[in-house]
């Protein structure tokens, strides 16, 4: 074969090759690459964030309550489970051992401070993990407005609907939408001078949420949420002046309830939506 004959030969399989790394690439982008899935560290995640409040609100009882279940989950991740997918394996084993140290040691230590301790230093490294995996982090309780959800109970007992709650860190205002049922029931519409008591009985505080304004009431995205002189949205401090410093801050946990009518959601732990500086955003 001549030189030129090789060379016409080799040009038509660089050609050939390269429209199909072409082709193959845009596929892949059409499809869009498979979401990163870590069933285990998303329910460790869970558990641990629980934890995290009871600790943060001194209820040390109820964090060694937890202990068995923050084993149980936290020794199920492990570097068998990484997804293959993961957005940086590497890094994501090495924060894994990071995180297996501090499971470690919960499962030696028997101090309530100490093992309170040890609990706060897990979610922060779960938070890392997720990402070196390059997976969202989602709370299972997050409603689409980023807050969290609590139900809400009538003197019975019954479910009547659920409040998602969502307390900014960078402003210490909160907001909430009801919805009836559970979640994904129809807006839960109450009269526009209706007002909802939020109470933290370990602070001694308690704030008022009402409407922003009794002819559109936006919320946060803008839209609109009075019909028919009722809404589903109302939030704390508005246009009061109320001083809601206290609230601030990514590290803010409290024991609270929420009042609507004779309605309540019982007490819960109260946590943030946090504003990260770089644009992302976790609950």
């Amino acid at each position: 074969m001549s030189p030129l004959s090789k060379f016409r030969r080799h040009s038509s399989l660089l050609l050939f090759v390269c429209l199909t790394l072409l082709t193959t690439a845009c596929t892949r982008d059409e499809a869009g690459e498979t979401p990163v899935s870590w069933p285990e560290l998303a329910r460790f995640d869970e558990v641990a964030y629980r934890a995290d409040g009871f600790a943060r609100t001194g209820d040390l009882a109820t964090v060694e309550s937890m202990r068995a279940e923050l084993l149980e989950t936290g020794k199920a991740v492990t570097p068998a489970t990484v997804p293959a997918n993961a957005a940086d394996p590497r890094q994501a084993e090495t924060i894994l051992a990071d995180l297996t140290s501090l499971i470690d040691g919960l499962s030696n230590t028997t101090d309530p401070e100490s093992t309170a301790t040890l609990v706060l230093g897990l979610h922060p490294v779960i938070e890392k993990l997720m990402d070196a995996a390059g997976m969202p982090h989602i709370h299972a309780n997050e409603g689409p407005n980023s807050g969290f959800l609590q139900p809400v109970f009538d003197a019975e007992g019954t479910q009547v609907g659920t409040a998602e709650i969502k307390l900014h860190d960078d402003a210490g205002d909160v907001e909430i939408w009801l919805t009836q049922g559970g979640f994904g029931g129809e807006p839960w519409r109450l009269p526009v001078d209706t007002t909802l008591i939020l109470t933290f009985p370990d602070l001694g505080q308690e704030v008022t949420l009402a409407v922003r304004d009794r002819v559109r009431n936006e919320d946060e995205s803008g839209a609109a949420t009075v019909v028919d002189a009722t809404t589903n949205y109302f939030l704390f401090p508005g246009e009061t002046g109320v001083d809601a410093s206290w609230l601030m801050g990514e590290d803010f946990a409290a024991l609270a309830e929420l009042r609507i009518a004779e309605a309540t959601t019982g007490p819960f732990i109260l946590r943030p939506h946090v504003h990260r500086e770089n644009g992302n955003e976790t609950p």
